[in-house]
């Protein structure tokens, strides 16, 4: 990988977090995410990928790399995240590292939600290779619909809005995606 790249907006949402982070949960959800991360660079280079760059932003790290064309390559490089935040998940938990292993979980399952542009969303879309694009489309809008209500009920509860944030974040990302796609590790082949 030739470098790595922070976006001014990383710094400003890490800045806000750790001084939000009462308890401490912050390094530990980082930790799992860069696990995470780990995963897809280990399968895009199994696949005899190259990475030239990591961007790490306010939704979240961005891999900017070359890829096989086959669509189940690049869906497994998808997958490979979520993969290894389970993975972590199961090693945690034995060793006593609850918060950690439930942090990789969530993690894991949340990245599979088929909402491009998570892991989930995109692993289906290169499965589907340009097939069945109404029915993901739908299937997407109904998960952030459902996202976004989960968020605001939670909100009103309560329990903070973080889901209602990241729900917004999303849908933001998703019409953005629209507009102007982005090269990431699950969709190598977007405009830089």
């Amino acid at each position: 990988m030739s470098r790595i790249q922070v976006r001014d907006g990383f710094l400003v949402l890490m800045a806000a977090l750790w001084c939000a982070d009462k308890s401490g949960v912050l390094p530990i959800f980082l930790l799992a995410a860069a696990v995470h991360e780990c995963g897809h660079l280990f399968v895009i280079r199994l696949s005899g990928g190259t990475v030239h760059a990591l961007c790490l932003t306010a939704c979240g790290a961005v891999l900017r790399c070359s890829l096989p064309p086959s669509p189940f390559s690049r869906a497994a490089i998808c997958l490979a995240g979520p993969a290894a935040s389970f993975a972590l998940a199961a090693l945690a938990n034995p060793l006593g590292a609850y918060r950690l292993a439930g942090a990789s979980a969530l993690l894991g399952l949340f990245n599979l939600l088929p909402i491009p542009p998570l892991d989930g969303g995109m692993a289906l879309r290169h499965l589907a290779d340009g097939r069945f694009t109404r029915l993901l489309n739908g299937i997407a809008g109904v998960s952030v619909l459902v996202l976004l209500a989960g968020g605001v009920l939670l909100w009103k509860s309560g329990f903070g809005g973080w889901l209602l944030l990241v729900g917004i974040m999303i849908t933001g990302s998703a019409f953005r995606r629209g507009r102007r796609p982005r090269r990431t590790a699950c969709n190598p082949h977007a405009r830089a």
